[in-house]
Formats: C-alpha cells, structure tokens, sequence
C-alpha cells in the first residue's frame, strides 16, 4: 500500500461523524463546496454560511456546533459523507438523473409531482435548457441583485435597505397553495402606500422572494414549507416603524430589518468575499442585502438544477413548479418578483460596466498602436525592427531613413513648413532650410 494510502487511511480513521444529522449534512455540504477532503480542517463559519443559505439562522447553527462540543472551534474537520441521503451527498454519481426506483423523500405529498418535476429536468438538461430551476438561474439573479445595490452606492451618498420576512400558517393547504398565499393585495397594497408615504416610490428597486423552510424547522408539518421575503433598495433614510402598518394584516408575522448606509463607506461583506470567485472586488462593493437574497437561492448551492438540492428543497421546487393546477405546462407558483426599478438599475449597472471593460480594452489597444518617432531611439542601439536593413544613418538624423528609401509600408512621411503653405511645385533642393522633416515608423 501507497505511503499516501496509508496516510489517507489514518486521517479518515481519526475523523468523527457529527451525531446530529443535520450538523453532517451541513458540515459534507459545506465541505463539497470548498473542495475539502475528508478529515481536513473545515472553518466553522462555512458551515454557518451552508446553514443560512438552507433556510437556518447563525444562532441555530451555532447551538448544533455547540452541542457536539465545537461552541469555540473555528473549524472542525471534515466528516464521512456517510448514509446521509439525499442528490447533493452523491459525489461520485455521473449523472443528476434519479434512479425510477427510488420512492420521494419523508413528508411528499405522494401525488408523483416529484417524479414527474425530476423527468421534467431531465429533458431540459438534455436540450440544455436554462430554466428557472437551475443553478445558472439563480446564478444571474444573485449577480443582478449585488448590482443593484452597486446602482445606488455609485448613485446616492446615502440610502436605505430594508428585508422584511413574511411567515403564515401552512393549516391544510398543499404546498404551491400555500406558497401562491403570500402576497395578497393587503400586503402589496399597504407596502405601495408606505412607499408613497416616504416619497421613494418612484426610484425604490426590489424583489420579491419564497423561499423553503426545512422541515427540521417546523416538525408540525412534517413537510417542507414556504416563507417570503421582500428585499428592497430605497434612496433616502427610511426607519423601520414606517413598515409597521404591515405587521397588521391577519395571518402573517412580519418581521422587519432596515440598514442605513453612506455610500463611501459601503464594503462586500467578508463572508461574500471568501465564498466569491473574486469577481465581487472587480466589479465594486454592495451591502448585505445582496448578501441576505443570495442565501434565500437554495439553487446556488446545486450543482446544475433542483435534482441537486437537499430532498426537501427538490421536494418544493417540484410542488411550486406544478402550481395550484399540477401542470407542468404552465407557469406554476412564482417565486421569485422584481419590484420597482430592479430590472433597469440591473441592466444599467451592467451596461455600464460593459462600456468600462470596452475603455479599458481600446486603451490598452491604443498603447499598442502608439506612434513613435525614430529620432527618439536610441542610436547606440541596433535597430531591431523587421524592415531593419543594417544601413547607416544619413543625414536626416536621429536614425530616418534616406529619401532614397522606397519602403513606405512601414513608414508614414510628413513634411511641416514653417509660416507657409509649400506648393506642389515649389523646388526641394533650395528649401530645406526652411522645412524640418520627421519620419514617424508604425508600430502594431
């Protein structure tokens, strides 16, 4: 056996599997994505991240790190994938594909929605189609939302953001009827009017999101479940008792969240830039909204479409996806609403980053092109260019070529006559000492 085996072999034996199912689903989850092996060191706030962007809270992730003794470890190391089920812990599957065998997961509504969403993936994938279930999605609609916050950090000195959480009782109704519940017109209606109210109605950009709630989360359902959430950008100091006459509508417990920013001072948080590919930085700073919207994309942490997400999260796309009238063929619940001026600060955000990157391409092209007189080389040097004919310089000066020389493809000529115009006629050989010649050699 190799040394590498044998090292292997003792680093896996030493490792210990987390005792709650759900600290080891976190904890393979989050591994995967960093591309750590078993046993390395896994950073405990990588799991915090993993957590959030399945729905958890930090302090929830904190008290399971807590109760398997890591309440002060800032990492852990990575365990055995083990029995844990699921798509996402299948590393070394080839295909997203679900084998016709296997039955739905604990808490599906048992109606062969999921069998039925699973195939409907599969055909896509086949025509490489890109759908709203798929990580590419999810992918564009994260990248939109950081430039829209980038939109009002480069546009106003200050401005606001606000996330308010929408939770309503799941009592007897299925899945997509359940989720198709979270904005009616009394929440669309009292949250246009405190718009209006504090005067940034018509600049204000958001969305609308739903979002899965584990079924860890709310056992009495033994099903997943949905909650909402609005993310919004507002261009002046708005405080968060403005958002109060929401919190008065029945069956829903609202909770809202408002930061106040000054622009100068805005900085991508840390945990976006260490889970980034470094095109954050490029590309300019956003606040934590933009943080907070990505972790309620369960498709960012799939490997291509939903077949790839944890089985209750596959589980409520296929039911969301299927709508109230379980048809594949029409459009289903929507889950994801642009709000305000969401769409055209996106597209403007990335238009002008277009122009920039096109700048920054002709510049340097220009550089390339630049035109430089021969006289300015240097003499002592050899000439090194590809029409270079070894001859010495004549009387012209400064390296220029004789007026002998009849290579014009690489040289351009311009003659500048002081205080007159010469005519086409007018002899050379008496007027030299009034003219000065410069021939310039074309680079690139």
């Amino acid at each position: 056996m190799s040394t590498a085996k044998i090292q292997s072999n003792q680093q896996t034996a030493g490792v210990q599997t987390p005792d709650n199912e759900r600290l080891h689903r976190l904890a393979v989850e989050a591994a995967k994505y960093c591309g750590l092996n078993i046993g390395e060191p896994l950073p405990t706030e990588e799991i915090i991240a993993q957590g959030e962007a399945n729905g958890y809270t930090e302090r929830e992730v904190r008290t399971l790190l807590a109760r398997e003794g890591y309440a002060s470890a800032e990492s852990i190391p990575v365990p055995l994938q083990g029995d844990v089920l699921g798509e996402l812990w299948r590393s070394s599957e080839p295909s997203l594909s679900v084998p016709e065998s296997e039955s739905e997961p604990v808490g599906a509504e048992g109606d062969g929605t999921l069998q039925r969403f699973r195939e409907w993936n599969e055909e896509r994938a086949q025509n490489d189609k890109t759908h709203s279930y798929t990580r590419r999605k999810a992918n564009r609609r994260n990248a939109r939302g950081k430039d829209v916050g980038r939109c009002f950090v480069r546009e106003y000195k200050e401005f606001t953001t606000v996330l308010i959480t929408y939770c309503r009782q799941r009592d007897g109704e299925s899945l997509a009827e359940h989720a198709e519940g979270f904005y009616p017109r009394q929440i669309t209606r009292k949250r246009r009017r405190i718009l209006k109210r504090e005067g940034v109605y018509e600049g204000y950009a958001g969305v609308s999101v739903l979002a899965p709630k584990s079924p860890d989360r709310v056992p009495q359902a033994n099903a997943p479940t949905t909650h909402a959430h609005d993310f919004l950008w507002l261009s002046s100091h708005i405080e968060a008792e403005a958002f109060a006459p929401l919190r008065e509508v029945e069956g829903f417990d609202v909770d809202v969240s408002v930061e106040h920013h000054i622009s100068a001072e805005v900085e991508t948080p840390e945990s976006v830039k260490a889970r980034g590919s470094g095109m954050d930085e490029h590309r300019g700073d956003t606040t934590r909204l933009s943080q907070e919207l990505g972790a309620n994309l369960p498709l960012l942490n799939c490997r291509f479409d939903a077949r790839g997400t944890p089985a209750y999260v596959e589980e409520w796309c296929a039911h969301l996806r299927a709508g109230t009238d379980g048809s594949f063929s029409s459009q289903g619940v929507r889950r994801f609403i642009r709000l305000g001026s969401f769409e055209e600060r996106a597209d403007r955000e990335k238009a002008r980053r277009k122009v920039q990157e096109a700048h920054s391409k002709a510049q340097a092209l220009a550089q390339r092109l630049e035109y430089r007189p021969l006289s300015h080389q240097n003499q002592d040097s050899p000439d090194t260019s590809p029409d270079f004919t070894g001859e010495e310089p004549t009387s012209h000066g400064g390296g220029c070529r004789g007026e002998g020389d009849t290579n014009h493809s690489t040289e351009s000529r311009f003659t500048f006559t002081e205080g007159r115009v010469p005519s086409p006629s007018a002899p050379t050989d008496e007027k030299e000492s009034n003219e000065s010649r410069f021939t310039f050699r074309e680079y690139g």
